[in-house]
């Protein structure tokens, strides 16, 4: 019966497929200097491998990690044979990259002739949008101001401030009043720069310490916490009145931005994100009625509106 014959690769097809491959790899020797790396690997940390070789691995070393993170991976290595995680790791151009590593320790016949190969993946990409993802629980894709998630979420911690320190504060509902018209005669795009214009001029005139949040379509709340004067929100809506005065400038055209706005007070209108919501969307509905660029103010028969 004839014998199989042992089918070997070629020399260098080994390398050829660990240097097309999408992962980075890197190849150290037994006292962690790197001896070789493919261009997946460049191109991730930056390094081409004539600058790197023979340098210890210590030149990834980001600051985020303690000595005893990179000796639990030697000592796992030196008794499972192989390590696995994530981890930064500082580039080239110095900035800190987030890898998934998967190290692999081979052994020869003697101490010397055992290599650690490295696995690289890049999260980088991955970690961002993991972080868009993220943002985008609880904020608004278009304006990026929070959304009523987020608002109702900080209202009810803001509330629990408020109680216990004997604070007071305020909720400034406001609504643009032409949206529906700026949509009909320039359309929807330009609608959207509108909404993102008016996210940035409340950012712009709200206190640094208060929340500005998207409802929902062209309404917005302004958050007002550590009010020593019940006029602490009366100020607010007027700067926001003052930098909705001036146009938006689109092409040859001004589009006007009048803004109505609604104010309710903690303890005076209610305890709860509830009411307090509740009422000053009413007067802001007060306001609108009266005219446009107007505010309400106080509390009043919800039921009657």
């Amino acid at each position: 019966m004839k014998r199989a014959r042992e089918t070997m690769l070629p020399p260098g097809v080994a390398e050829r497929i660990l240097q097309h491959t999408s992962e980075g790899v890197l190849l150290c020797d037994h006292r962690h200097r790197i001896y070789w790396v493919n261009d997946a690997f460049a191109r991730i940390m930056g390094y081409a491998l004539a600058e790197i070789r023979g340098q210890p691995m210590t030149i990834f070393r980001s600051g985020h990690h303690d000595s005893a993170f990179y000796e639990a991976i030697y000592e796992t290595l030196l008794h499972q044979g192989w390590w696995e995680g994530e981890m930064w790791r500082r580039c080239r151009n110095g900035g800190i990259s987030p890898v998934f590593v998967n190290v692999t320790r081979i052994e020869g016949p003697t101490p010397e002739d055992t290599y650690y190969v490295d696995f690289v993946t890049d999260l980088a990409d991955y970690k961002r949008h993991e972080r868009r993802v993220e943002f985008l629980i609880g904020h608004d894709p278009l304006t990026e101001l929070p959304n009523r998630v987020l608002l109702q979420d900080r209202l009810k911690s803001a509330l629990r401030r408020a109680h216990r320190h004997g604070k007071r504060l305020a909720v400034l509902f406001a609504d643009l009043d032409n949206l529906k018209e700026i949509n009909d005669n320039y359309g929807h795009l330009v609608g959207d720069t509108v909404l993102r214009e008016a996210a940035s001029r409340l950012r712009s005139t709200a206190r640094e310490e208060d929340t500005v949040a998207r409802m929902s379509g062209d309404e917005f709340v302004v958050l007002v916490e550590n009010m020593d004067d019940i006029r602490d929100a009366e100020r607010v809506r007027d700067a926001i009145h003052r930098s909705f005065s001036a146009p938006l400038e689109h092409g040859d055209d001004q589009l006007q931005m009048a803004i109505s706005i609604g104010i309710s007070h903690y303890p005076d209108d209610g305890t709860d994100t509830d009411a307090l919501l509740a009422h000053a969307d009413a007067s802001m509905y007060r306001a609108k009625r009266a005219g446009r660029g107007r505010s309400g103010h106080g509390t009043s028969d919800i039921d009657n509106q």
